[in-house]
């Protein structure tokens, strides 16, 4: 699992390798180019975190892309998936008129590498994690297309039961409605969130969504700063896609989900 998100540098004819969940990431500089190969099997044949070029099996299939005899920077930043989310609580919940409940929502990180060309640094790919299924969220005429979680929404945070790759969102739950919710799903867009590094672990900017009376008017979603505590001295390591902002609204966020597209 990669520990350190700081920007490295690679030499020519040098390799570096990681595991990320269940798939495994090598990358290599050879000649005026950058290389990258992706795995899901179990035995990859490379051993180590690093070595030279010989050292790697020949079996690997790779993914290249030009860069100048010079160029040796490389930086790993974790990403969160491009589509909006669903996710579901490990049961549903009743949240009373005026009561609130927080969740802790595990997300499944995309990898994004960027290697220097040029003198300067730019993408190369965004490796997903794990494959999720995609799903559709709201009425047939009026919906989107977004990602079903594998994992549930849980009411604690205990580190030894979400995996090393997930990303952490907490989400405060507030019924400011006359009747008791049930919270059965929860659509999620991702594209106000930061993400940040804690102890080994990566978290998202804490976020608070208010229940209204006429969920198609959409909801309001607050977002802090930092993540919740205990993770609230986190340090960033990856910007908000779509920017920062405070607060915005989300489309139906408890809507149905009419159909799972594999």
């Amino acid at each position: 699992m990669i520990t350190s998100w700081d920007e490295r540098t690679l030499a020519n004819g040098r390799w570096f390798h990681s595991n990320l969940g269940p798939l495994s990431i090598t990358l290599l500089r050879r000649y005026d180019e950058w290389r990258v190969s992706t795995s899901c099997a179990k035995e990859h044949g490379i051993h180590g975190d690093e070595g030279k070029s010989e050292d790697l099996p020949d079996t690997l299939e790779w993914q290249r892309w030009d860069c100048h005899d010079d160029d040796s920077r490389i930086c790993l930043t974790p990403a969160l998936p491009n589509l909006p989310v669903i996710a579901k609580p490990n049961t549903s919940l009743s949240i009373a008129p005026g009561g609130n409940a927080l969740f802790y929502i595990g997300i499944p990180m995309d990898l994004e590498i960027h290697g220097e060309c040029g003198g300067n640094l730019r993408k190369l790919i965004s490796i997903p994690s794990e494959t999720l299924s995609k799903t559709w969220h709201g009425d047939r005429s009026a919906g989107e297309v977004c990602y079903s979680l594998k994992t549930r929404a849980r009411r604690n945070f205990d580190p030894s039961e979400w995996l090393d790759h997930d990303i952490i969102i907490s989400v405060d739950l507030h019924n400011e409605s006359q009747d008791t919710f049930e919270f059965e799903r929860l659509f999620l867009d991702l594209g106000h969130f930061s993400i940040f590094s804690h102890e080994k672990r990566l978290w998202t900017n804490a976020c608070r969504i208010r229940i209204t009376e006429n969920d198609e008017e959409g909801n309001d979603i607050t977002y802090d700063s930092t993540p919740i505590s205990p993770a609230d001295s986190g340090k960033e390591v990856s910007p908000a896609r779509e920017g920062k902002t405070s607060r915005s609204t989300l489309r139906r966020a408890f809507a149905s989900v009419i159909d799972v597209i594999h």
